[in-house]
């Protein structure tokens, strides 16, 4: 067995249905349906990479929403910023830097835009482009991209950790400084023993509700095609 390792959104998918998580994420028997609004975020965080990293042109159809990367474009190129697209990060169980697919990792994230500022202001910023209807953050998500930015540059002392929220034109900021990580992990630590524990003794119950009717592709669980009740 391979060591325990999660991210984010496998963290998010145990919490709906620990069953779910293990077939889709884990044993890989399903895949999740291809949605159209799947495909919509898809086709927009790819536009967003190739036009910030290659100066490649936007498709028409998500050109509306340029002014966002103009406005990372205009910090690439000055003295002492770094700007990347589409970063896979990782760190190990003691929160020290580690490759994405390194045996030590344990906690894996990936960051759609990653801006490093100069050393002198010992900050960055990490932005996740957001293609949902509603406006939800989930601060949590953001908590941990800054972890990841803290372990793979240990002169950032703050992250400023941004979701964009392309259908209503706006943005959810939440700054991060190293001593708020503590009782982050203290709030998130039971449950990620709750997952190691899964792993350890492949245990992943179903929990149904009112997503296994229509948006489940796990046809093996009892509680497919039927309601929370």
């Amino acid at each position: 067995m391979k060591p325990f390792s999660w991210s984010w959104s496998k963290l998010k998918n145990y919490r709906t249905c620990p069953k779910r998580h293990y077939e889709i994420d884990l044993a890989k028997n399903y895949k999740e349906g291809e949605s159209e609004p799947l495909k919509w975020g898809n086709l927009l965080h790819n536009s967003m990479a190739q036009y910030i990293e290659r100066d490649q042109p936007m498709p028409t159809m998500v050109s509306r929403y340029k002014q966002w990367p103009d406005n990372v474009k205009k910090l690439k190129g000055l003295p002492g910023v770094e700007v990347t697209v589409e970063n896979k990060m990782a760190i190990a169980q003691d929160f020290t830097a580690t490759a994405f697919f390194d045996a030590a990792t344990w906690f894996r994230a990936v960051i759609d835009v990653k801006i490093i500022l100069p050393p002198e202001m010992k900050t960055a910023i990490t932005i996740d482009w957001k293609t949902g209807g509603s406006v939800n953050p989930e601060f949590e998500q953001l908590a941990l991209s800054s972890q990841v930015i803290f372990a793979n540059y240990p002169e950032v002392e703050q992250v400023g950790s941004i979701y964009v929220w392309f259908g209503h034109d706006t943005q959810t900021i939440k700054v991060y400084r190293r001593e708020d990580m503590v009782p982050m992990w203290n709030e998130l630590w039971p449950m990620i023993n709750e997952m190691t524990e899964a792993y350890r003794t492949t245990t992943y119950p179903p929990k149904p509700s009112g997503l296994c009717k229509s948006y489940c592709p796990v046809v093996s669980c009892p509680y497919h095609g039927k309601g929370s009740q």
